[in-house]
């Protein structure tokens, strides 16, 4: 199966888990949670099994190809911070290749192509994510990310962070919270 592959090492200390996927590690809640949007066909164990949390043991593959369809995905409970470096791993498999299928991929209206790369023993694959190729500032954070179709075979199967900050607040908590800032400031 796909994750005999995947080979997932969890150590515990008293902050946070710490999760080793591929040769990478990632706090425990590295990882996309929530589906937000799904355009075109895709099969296999279905989207939101496929892309959300740590355990990548299902894929999801744009079937026919469309190079418009899509699934956008987001971190709630944390978000990906712009550090120096790496800073996003997309999990891909690719049977029996050394070379995945290049994945596509959108973050703050940017969208650039990326090989995966295989990380052995078995058919996991990566894409080795830097936010500065998406215009995002040094410690700039990102929460949503779009990932494409198209006329490959590419079969997406997680997204973690690794530079993982704090969540991103939803606009309408960012406008209470200020709200609430100017009413303390103006009693004051």
């Amino acid at each position: 199966m796909i994750l005999a592959t995947a080979i997932l090492v969890f150590s515990s200390s008293k902050a946070n888990a710490t999760i080793t996927l591929g040769g990478y590690s990632f706090e425990n809640n590295a990882f996309a949670d929530e589906v937000l949007d799904i355009y075109g066909t895709w099969i296999y164990d279905g989207p939101a099994k496929a892309l959300l949390g740590a355990n990548i043991t299902y894929a999801t593959v744009n079937w026919p190809y469309d190079e418009n369809a899509y699934i956008r995905v987001a971190f709630t409970d944390n978000s990906i911070v712009n550090g120096p470096g790496t800073d996003l791993i997309l999990f891909e498999t690719s049977a029996g290749q050394t070379l995945g299928c290049p994945a596509r991929i959108t973050i703050s209206g940017i969208t650039n192509t990326y090989d995966t790369h295989w990380l052995g023993p078995g058919d996991l694959h990566a894409a080795i994510v830097n936010l500065d190729d998406f215009s995002v500032a040094p410690g700039g954070r990102v929460s949503t990310i779009t990932l494409w179709g198209g006329a490959n075979d590419t079969d997406y199967m997680g997204l973690g962070a690794l530079n993982n900050g704090a969540p991103i607040p939803e606009p309408a908590t960012l406008f209470l919270l200020t709200l609430g800032g100017l009413i303390l400031r103006r009693r004051k």
